[in-house]
């Protein structure tokens, strides 16, 4: 399992706090209005507890996007179904919504989130993550196929308050990346 001491625990946390902050930017330039975040949480976890905690999010539209470089892993953005069509006319989708073009909704999304969360993330720490495309991910048919034995997962909302949309970017680092970011966090808690 993953260890993190109290100090490399906030230094991350404020590096996401950063990056997120830029992503929440991002998304309210887009949809011109204001975009709330909370203080992003970290915590390893087994790829199970991971599973398990997917799958309690059930009213949840899910995408997901691989990253290879420095650091490899995983985001996978949730968007609550509740709040879907408010967000799709922001960004002049036509509505009713229907599965077609609720699936380019989410993906626009996520790409706009995890774009600006990863590379807020790895600018900070000079580290390399190339994003690949996101895909739409149905967590109750298709089973999580990373080949993480534990899994470092950077964890944070976006909400737009007056619309009662929700949307959770998770962070998944594999073991092997995580050494790979600790060196950079540790060399700066030294300095």
């Amino acid at each position: 399992m993953i260890s993190l001491s109290e100090d490399e625990r906030d230094a991350l946390q404020e590096i996401m706090n950063i990056s997120m902050g830029q992503a929440a930017n991002a998304m309210a330039r887009l949809i011109q209005t204001k975009v709330t975040l909370s203080v992003p949480a970290i915590r390893t976890m087994t790829p199970q507890d991971f599973q398990a905690m997917i799958h309690g999010m059930s009213n949840s539209w899910f995408a997901r996007q691989s990253f290879l470089g420095t650091l490899r892993g995983e985001v996978i953005t949730s968007l609550q179904k509740e709040g879907c069509e408010a967000i799709a006319e922001l960004m002049d989708f036509e509505l009713p919504l229907d599965h077609s073009a609720t699936e380019e909704l989410v993906l626009e999304v996520t790409n706009i989130l995890s774009a600006a969360c990863l590379q807020g993330f790895t600018s900070q720490l000079e580290l390399s993550a190339q994003l690949a495309m996101p895909a739409f991910y149905y967590p109750e048919t298709t089973p999580q196929d990373a080949d993480w034995s534990s899994i470092l997962l950077m964890d944070v909302d976006f909400r737009i308050e007056q619309m009662q949309f929700d949307a959770r970017v998770l962070i998944g680092l594999s073991e092997g990346s995580t050494s790979e970011l600790l060196i950079p966090i540790r060399a700066l808690l030294e300095s």
